[in-house]
């Protein structure tokens, strides 16, 4: 509790430097989904790992200017014992759960940006070593991360992630980036825009459920660091386009333990080095918004672009693992993103290596991500959110397996203020022995929504 209380004065405490320092950066390109005030509770059953529950979540989000505030409150009860569930607040941050997102600020836009909470989305820097990165992997065991970034007099700045705000054991996932903008104080076209970043990762988390056998943090606890260098400026800026352009040179260090342990494999420090060029266009006020990268990459032995991803957090010793038998190779990592007439925003992003062979099972695995968010469309509204990483078949981008994290969201108006929905998850959840394992819910559910 002293280290919480310690973080959250010290991001105050920045908070109001930089309210003196600088003003908010303006930009053309808001999401038309950010700043919504929604309150909804939905009643109903639910199946957990073969048990049966009947209850209620409390999912508010408020936003105040550039504060954003988002809730999770599970009151759930065992339909044959009557007893309230616990698991969700016991081990790591406990009661620290319930808050879903706090946030301040919007991050590459504001001179101040502070989220505790979920942190799925997040990247650091333009994405090389930390990017399509989530601690929300395990719906039982939701992490509570903090990211921040900073920028002060529009040259020197500072991004930072902690993944896990769970102070027990070792240090959890630390990504931290400082950068500089040598011209940001000047009006020179493109020039102004330059800026040059350094990144540093580690990760020492040696975090054991208890009662739980199956360790996943045994390479990781030995130590994990990685670090790079980028630059990228911006070609072209203005209301209706901006295009940005990268470059990214990274090295992942050698994780003794593992080579210790695989002492016949031929492993060492592996490093990448990337060219990316990405967009943003508003059409006609917001009618159409889109977002678009494409990224060229080339990468050594025991290098895996993307090493802090979603599916380092689902299981840390097996991604890690997956480094003794990455070869060198090329790739092509490219996302795409559209907002349509401010009411539907739908993209996706697929990282695939060159030399993808479904007949080799240590070839490098493709990524992909899907998302889906609509605002009310008559009566119907959706929400979701599907993740795959180690494909090394594209065929197989949309099968569910222990590699996969889904979640979709259906609801139905009925009235001013009730609905009707289906809540389906693919996580991971603990099993009767303790064991995380891939697992599907679907709950049907009646209730309130509010937006106001």
């Amino acid at each position: 509790m002293k280290k919480i209380t310690l973080l959250l004065l010290i991001t105050v405490t920045s908070f109001q430097f930089l309210q003196a320092q600088d003003d908010p950066i303006e930009s053309a390109f808001k999401s038309a989904f950010e700043g919504d005030n929604v309150f909804n509770s939905n009643l109903g059953l639910t199946s957990i790992d073969g048990q049966n529950f009947f209850g209620m979540r409390l999912q508010p989000e408020f936003s105040f200017g550039k504060f954003g505030l988002g809730l999770d409150i599970p009151l759930l009860f065992n339909l044959e014992t009557g007893d309230i569930r616990k698991e969700e607040f016991e081990q790591g941050a406990g009661l620290l759960r319930m808050i879903r997102f706090l946030r301040y600020g919007n991050k590459n836009i504001d001179p101040f940006y502070a989220k505790i909470g979920d942190l799925t989305g997040e990247r650091l820097g333009f994405g090389n070593l930390v990017g399509n990165y989530t601690n929300a992997t395990s719906f039982e065991r939701r992490k509570v991360g903090a990211s921040v970034s900073i920028l002060i007099k529009k040259m020197v700045g500072l991004e930072a992630i902690y993944s896990d705000l769970n102070f027990s054991g070792s240090q959890k996932m630390l990504a931290l980036r400082p950068f500089i903008k040598p011209f940001g104080r000047t009006n020179i076209p493109i020039v102004k825009t330059i800026e040059v970043g350094a990144s540093f990762v580690t990760d020492n988390d040696d975090f054991q459920e208890e009662g739980v056998d199956n360790r996943t943090t045994r390479f990781s606890a030995d130590g994990v660091s990685a670090n790079g260098f980028d630059m990228g400026l911006s070609l072209l800026r203005t209301s209706l386009l901006n295009l940005r352009v990268d470059a990214q040179y990274s090295k992942i260090s050698k994780i003794d333990l593992l080579a210790t342990e695989n002492p016949m494999a031929d492993y060492d420090e592996g490093d990448g080095f990337s060219i990316g060029v990405e967009t943003d266009f508003r059409f006609l006020a917001n009618t159409i918004f889109m977002n678009a990268r494409i990224e060229r990459q080339w990468y050594s032995d025991n290098y895996i672009p993307q090493l802090f991803n979603f599916a380092y957090e689902i299981n840390k010793d097996a991604r890690l693992s997956e480094l003794l038998t990455a070869k060198k190779s090329q790739g092509i990592f490219g996302t795409l993103s559209a907002e349509i007439l401010q009411t539907v925003k739908i993209g996706g992003s697929l990282l695939i290596p060159d030399n993808l062979d479904e007949d080799d099972p240590d070839s490098r695995g493709a990524i992909v991500s899907v998302d889906l968010e609509t605002k009310q469309i008559g009566r119907f509204k959706a929400r979701g959110t599907y993740l795959k990483a180690g494909l090394n078949n594209l065929g197989d981008a949309f099968r569910l397996d222990e590699r996969s994290l889904a979640n979709l969201i259906v609801t139905y108006r009925i009235g001013k203020i009730f609905e009707a929905g289906v809540d389906y998850q693919w996580t991971f959840a603990a099993n009767e022995s303790g064991k995380f394992i891939a697992t599907n819910q679907v709950r049907p559910y009646v209730g309130v929504s509010l937006d106001f």
